[in-house]
């Protein structure tokens, strides 16, 4: 073996005889675990700079001013329900018997006095010609005995006239039953009979006619889903609904309403106000209320959803603030006065009716005055520097209250 000094094998020997350390190669798994290593350090500095960094709570919301002013109100209440013609009659036979033609259908239009259906008459003919009979019996009868019989059977025999007059009549009334006709000029709702159908006879005709101010309308007898035809007016309408019993004194026939249906609007009075409750399905309370749509209509349909506002009274010489400008401090209702150098005053006022999103103040203001109004943010967690949020609902104007006053003018509570 030479004596000659071997390089030490992470070294290498240049050209001009100079040792220098040789480059070691790595892997790739090497690398990959570097990359890795790197990435996690990344991510622990970014996560520790959003958990320490300081939180900053939401803004308190912002805030913008209205003047007290004096001038006229209206208070008016609002009714939803369904459109329904304001005359219709149930029509059903008054007599039994077999159907054997029915005239008309459903949407089809009719006159007063038309024929809509008819039933076998045979038997009720032959009751008629009995009861002619039995009248021509007892007017003889009465003939011999007014000319020879004492005064009881003279009695006797007029009262038999009588009897058999009425007998006749009814038979009579009896036969022209037998043809149902329409009670108006309309259309024909629906038809619930067919040939062949055996009526019982004990079913009347009703009907209903709304457009009195009165507050009154005549009862129908039969319900319309009985009822073998149903004969409507459809020239004029109403609006039936309910309202609630916070609404119900403040309502009364002969009110002016404003109804919409389909995108439509029309004019209006309500025609009766009921007194009688029904419970909906949570429990509360409402009242029926029939509205009369003014003029006449072509192109609606019953059933169709509709609403109206009714107007149940106007004021003058009202002072109001928006409703949003009043809340409530230590159970005391406030609101925030700004004077004419921007400065601000809590001042305890009394409130009185409320219309729509303006409330009456009966004193501690007067007209002119600036009041705050505060729009708070919908939420009040903590947000991150730099991160944003939206406005809410509108709130009182100070910290520990909020909110508008109930209708009816009651104290907002806290």
């Amino acid at each position: 073996m030479s004596s000659q000094e071997i390089p030490d094998p992470i070294e290498t020997t240049t050209s001009d005889g100079t040792h220098r350390p040789k480059r070691l190669l790595r892997s790739p798994r090497t690398w990959l675990v570097i990359g890795l290593a790197t990435v996690l350090l990344i991510g622990v500095g970014v996560g520790s700079f959003f958990l320490f960094s300081p939180r900053k709570t939401a803004s308190a919301g912002r805030t913008t001013t209205a003047q007290a002013t004096l001038g006229t109100q209206t208070a008016s209440v609002a009714v939803d329900g369904t459109l329904s013609p304001r005359k219709q009659a149930n029509l059903n036979f008054s007599v039994s018997g077999e159907v054997t033609k029915v005239y008309v259908k459903a949407g089809q239009k009719v006159t007063k006095g038309q024929k809509l259906a008819k039933i076998d008459s045979s038997t009720l003919a032959d009751a008629v010609d009995l009861a002619e009979a039995n009248l021509t019996s007892a007017r003889a009868n009465y003939s011999d005995v007014s000319s020879s019989g004492s005064s009881a059977a003279i009695k006797s025999a007029a009262a038999q006239v009588d009897s058999a007059k009425a007998a006749l009549s009814g038979a009579q009334e009896d036969l022209k039953a037998a043809t149902l006709r329409a009670t108006f000029t309309g259309t024909v709702a629906s038809v619930d009979v067919a040939v062949g159908d055996q009526t019982s006879g004990t079913g009347s005709s009703g009907s209903s006619q709304g457009g009195s101010n009165s507050g009154t309308s005549t009862t129908t007898t039969t319900s319309s889903s009985s009822a073998q035809v149903v004969l409507i007016s459809t020239a004029t309408w109403k609006l039936e609904g309910t309202v609630g019993a916070a609404d119900l004194s403040s309502m009364k026939a002969g009110q002016a309403a404003a109804i919409t249906a389909d995108s439509t609007e029309f004019t209006g009075t309500v025609s009766s106000v009921g007194i009688v409750a029904t419970s909906t399905s949570d429990g509360a309370a409402t009242f029926p209320v029939v509205i009369n749509l003014s003029g006449t209509h072509t192109g609606l349909y019953s059933g169709t959803t509709a609403s109206a506002v009714v107007t149940t009274g106007t004021y003058d010489n009202v002072l109001t603030i928006p409703t949003a400008a009043i809340t409530t401090v230590n159970k005391k209702t406030v609101v925030t006065v700004v004077d004419s150098s921007g400065a601000t005053t809590v001042t305890e006022v009394e409130i009185g009716r409320v219309f729509g999103d303006a409330t009456e103040i009966t004193s501690g203001l007067s007209a002119g005055d600036t009041v705050q109004i505060t729009y708070r943010p919908t939420s009040t967690s903590t947000t991150s520097s730099g991160s944003g949020g939206g406005f809410g609902g509108i709130g009182g104007g100070l910290g520990d209250a909020g909110g508008a006053p109930p209708a009816g003018g009651g104290v907002p509570g806290r």
